[in-house]
């Protein structure tokens, strides 16, 4: 029997801005990330924290918007996806009249590995970017890594 020994966290902060974008702002690259190792016994990968901002912003109510990871080794025992697409969803959200946002709650177990590059793919229900009536949205989004390890 394993018993919880200690709980480590690390929280990744990105901000659409400073990755490298495809021409329909739905793919984010960061290939500019220190290394973050990951060495729990077991790790869940989470979004914390979701921010909307650009010119684009004012022309999104009512959107539903999905967040994938990729570039990172998840357990793909433990994870199903209907949409017949290999990369994780970490994030569904709404952002309403309100400008709030809804965020899923979801949660990933990651694999043990070294993080110095992650890849966001980000599309709403039309399958459109971030980008509306031709101006650009920015996401800032904080993601929490919760390592467990077992004595």
């Amino acid at each position: 029997m394993y018993e919880l020994k200690k709980t480590q966290y690390k929280t990744i902060w990105l901000n659409t801005t400073d990755a490298i974008v495809d021409n329909d702002r739905k793919l984010f690259t960061y290939n500019n990330l220190p290394l973050i190792k990951i060495i729990g016994e077991k790790n869940i990968l989470k979004i914390n924290s979701i921010t909307l901002s650009g010119t684009g912003v004012d022309n999104i109510s009512n959107d539903n918007w999905t967040i994938k990871i990729k570039d990172v080794k998840f357990n793909n025992t433990t994870y199903f996806n209907s949409d017949k697409d290999l990369s994780p969803t970490v994030a569904q959200f709404n952002y309403d009249t309100n400008n709030t946002i809804q965020n899923g709650n979801l949660s990933l177990e990651i694999e043990k590995q070294d993080i110095n590059l992650i890849t966001l793919n980000i599309y709403n229900n039309s399958n459109q970017g971030l980008i509306k009536s031709g101006n650009n949205i920015n996401l800032h989004i904080g993601i929490t890594i919760c390592e467990e390890f077992f004595d």
